[in-house]
């Protein structure tokens, strides 16, 4: 109990850090709009990808960027990718339009020419002969040059992890046609026990309580990452909404036509509605190919305490986000941390100053697992004890317009889309 309190205790600190921030933020980028002048040829900070890390680290250069250098966003979606509903937005009918954010609201209030806008993918990272510059090429045949290089390209994969889309009207035909699958089947089998998979079971067996839920996890526990308590949580809510959960297991081998798969232990399950939630993988390739030495077993990049990249050969590039190779709980809190930290750093490379060391901090890892569609566990935890609260959450968008807002959109306006469905 003394431990939990403690626990409960610590918060105080980062929240009274946020407000300071916060405030320091709005008083610095007031200031920044008023002496930062926009120049014909400027040097060039590329951020490479705009989700949390990539948008959040623009804004911040965008906001403190010396005069003579701007921000370049590259980033291959027309909208911004709210992937934590994902789940949610498989299962339940009439939301999907709010996991797709419109960008450019978040960077309003930046100065004039701190930053210039590029939807585009990059093909290859080229390093500079002094190895101080370089430049990316783009799929469109474009080259842009930059001083400094920011790799936040997150990871990839299915639904209900992340939408493979590179449009919102493209995203959204995706939701609608996992929901209608779900809706059309009897027997549904989820593969990998983590929070994709726990918050698309329970959602999937809260809605259709009347098909058969089954989940499938190769490991003897859930959520194991976050310690015990919270996969004991989860495995029991499950259990209370008449999920079958087999532990321990994993699927050989899935006969569409036959309408089952076949588990390890030879068990065949009856199954017309199959979705694995096996994890994500890192989008990487870009320093694969610049350099082999900084990609770790997991494909991550590895990244020195500064967050710059591990080969330092490359000291003008950083990275940061759900890519990075970094014992820590992957979610949006660590990766705009994380951004801070990359535009802080170059900022002070710029002026000659010393890097600052960025260490991932227990409160970072805070969770909101959803187990259906009207409960969520919340848990913290900082190594010697842990909290897990139970509560109540009704709203089935569940707390999309609170993003919408943090990125400076009117929940849920987004003028000028119109969804095609011819």
């Amino acid at each position: 109990m003394l431990a939990k309190l403690l626990l409960i205790s610590k918060l105080f600190g980062p929240i009274f850090g946020q407000i300071y921030a916060i405030l320091g933020e709005a008083v610095s980028t007031r200031l920044h709009r008023l002496t930062y002048r926009a120049v014909e040829h400027p040097r060039n900070v590329v951020v490479i990808g705009a989700s949390f890390a990539g948008y959040h680290a623009a804004k911040c250069l965008a906001s403190s960027l010396p005069t003579g250098y701007r921000a370049v966003v590259i980033e291959k979606n027309t909208h911004f990718q709210l992937t934590w509903v994902l789940p949610r937005f498989s299962v339940v009918n009439g939301h999907e339009h709010k996991a797709f954010i419109p960008y450019g609201p978040y960077l309003d209030h930046v100065p004039k020419g701190s930053y210039q806008w590029v939807r585009d993918s990059v093909e290859r990272i080229v390093p500079g002969e002094n190895g101080h510059t370089g430049k990316v090429e783009l799929a469109s045949g474009k080259d842009i040059e930059f001083d400094y290089l920011v790799l936040a390209t997150g990871a990839s994969g299915a639904l209900p992890s992340r939408v493979p889309a590179g449009s919102k009207q493209e995203g959204i035909y995706q939701l609608l046609a996992e929901q209608e699958k779900l809706r059309a089947a009897t027997n549904v089998v989820i593969v990998g026990g983590g929070a994709a998979g726990i918050e698309l079971v329970a959602d999937a067996k809260s809605r259709y309580p009347e098909k058969s839920v089954t989940l499938v996890h190769s490991r003897k526990t859930l959520l194991g990452r976050f310690g015990p308590r919270l996969g004991e949580k989860a495995l029991q809510a499950l259990e209370e909404l008449g999920v079958r959960t087999i532990m321990g297991e994993r699927v050989l081998s899935d006969n569409a036509e036959g309408r089952n798969v076949t588990l390890s232990s030879g068990e065949t399950l009856a199954c017309d509605y199959l979705v694995k939630c096996v994890g994500q993988s890192p989008n990487s390739k870009l320093i694969q190919a610049l350099s082999p030495e900084s990609i770790s077993e997991t494909g991550h990049v590895k990244v020195r305490p500064t967050l710059q990249l591990s080969d330092t050969s490359f000291k003008n590039i950083y990275a940061a986000g759900d890519i990075v190779d970094m014992d820590n709980i992957k979610n949006g809190r660590a990766a705009v941390e994380q951004a801070q930290a990359v535009a802080q750093n170059i900022v002070r490379s710029i002026k000659s100053q010393n890097q600052l060391e960025y260490r991932p901090q227990w409160w970072e890892g805070m969770t909101k697992l959803h187990v259906g569609l009207g409960k969520a566990l919340v848990w913290m935890g900082d190594g010697s004890a842990e909290i897990i609260m139970s509560m109540k959450c009704r709203a089935e968008e569940l707390d999309s317009a609170k993003v919408w807002k943090f990125f400076g959109v009117k929940p849920y306006m987004d003028e000028g889309y119109e969804l095609k469905r011819d």
